[in-house]
């Protein structure tokens, strides 16, 4: 087998555990046992374990002697940390998009809250992650500022698997939703405050009810 075959197994193994562990398929603290996933996908432990070690430097997986590969366990440790520097970044970021973007831009952005708002309607929390994290980086304009959209993609990544824990609770995707109506809607309108506050408020009251629902389960 080339190593450029091996490489694009990597690849697309990759995407498929990482989509296992978002969507909770790998619950968090199990092992992921390379023989045992080499079979499930129907190759080699080459390809598997390439993709462990890139899932481990994406925060998803961790790595122990003599125990291997497991899926990161939920932490509020962790929570803290994503949540404290998306506020860092992620409102400056998204004022920054607002005041740049063009037409183009807003079609897309548009096109992303659209996808997002429909997922959730439908209750397809499952596919609302990556919708939920494409509409977040849409409002930055990545093409202006790609590497805030490179950082806040990493820790959109880390927080999914607590954002789909968060919208659970009966009345939170509606919450959700009109939090991020008011958000886009100030966005595409151009009010560069109003889309900073929105933005704060929506990270910090998303924050706030991951740790209380963190504190419960413990």
């Amino acid at each position: 087998m080339s190593e450029n075959l091996i490489r694009t197994m990597s690849g697309q193994i990759t995407a498929r555990i990482r989509e296992k562990i978002l969507t909770g398929v790998y619950p968090p603290g199990s092992a992921l046992l390379q023989d045992v996933i080499a079979a499930e996908f129907g190759v080699s432990k080459i390809p598997v374990r390439e993709a462990l070690v890139q899932l481990r430097a994406e925060g998803l997986v961790d790595v122990f002697a003599h125990r291997g590969f497991q899926v990161r366990p939920l932490s509020s440790t962790e929570v803290d940390e994503v949540f404290h520097l998306r506020l860092q970044i992620e409102p400056l970021a998204v004022a920054e998009g607002c005041r740049r973007s063009e037409d183009q831009d807003r079609d897309a952005t548009r096109l992303a809250f659209g996808n997002l708002n429909d997922a959730l309607s439908a209750g397809e929390l499952y596919e609302s992650g990556d919708l939920n994290r494409a509409f977040h980086i849409a409002l930055i304009v990545p093409r202006l500022q790609p590497i805030a959209a490179e950082i806040l993609s990493r820790l959109h990544t880390l927080s999914q698997r607590y954002v789909r824990m968060h919208l659970l609770p009966p009345g939170r995707v509606g919450r959700a939703t009109q939090e991020h109506t008011g958000l886009f809607e100030a966005w595409v309108t151009g009010d560069i405050d109003e889309v900073k506050r929105l933005t704060s408020a929506h990270i910090e009251k998303t924050r706030d009810d991951l740790a209380q629902l963190l504190k419960a389960s413990t």
